[in-house]
């Protein structure tokens, strides 16, 4: 019996961990996306970390309370530095890159092939 009251609490266990560690992810993300926009010196580098920080922005749980969120942030914020704040940039932004290229394949293969009418002979006055 009791190995049953572990296996059940071990599946319990097991997705709020992985939802933990996305979590984490994503709050790294928002992070350095809001460093990059705030300090990029190009105009276009910094409108498209501002959209991963509204992307990642959007994957944060409804149910976080605000202690919790800052508690995700403290955590994330111990794990970059200046030398891992780019390779984690471009970490985050390539499932954002994934998903446009996903909508841009769905959109071009929606699209009806356009049909070339043949060339009319203008008709002959009379």
């Amino acid at each position: 019996m009791k190995l049953a009251h572990i296996a059940i609490a071990a599946a319990l266990i097991a997705p709020a961990g992985a939802a933990a560690a996305q979590s984490q992810s994503d709050a790294r993300c928002i992070l350095v996306a809001n460093a990059f926009s705030k300090n990029s010196k190009d105009a276009n580098s910094a409108k498209a970390a501002e959209a991963a920080s509204y992307f990642y922005l959007g994957r944060v749980g409804d149910g976080m309370s605000a202690a919790q969120l800052k508690a995700l942030f403290d955590a994330a914020s111990k794990t970059l530095t200046n030398e891992n704040a780019g390779p984690t940039m471009e970490a985050c932004v390539k499932p954002i890159q994934a998903r446009i290229n996903l909508l841009q394949s769905i959109s071009a293969s929606s699209q009806p092939a356009q049909a070339q009418s043949p060339t009319q002979k203008k008709p002959e006055g009379r």
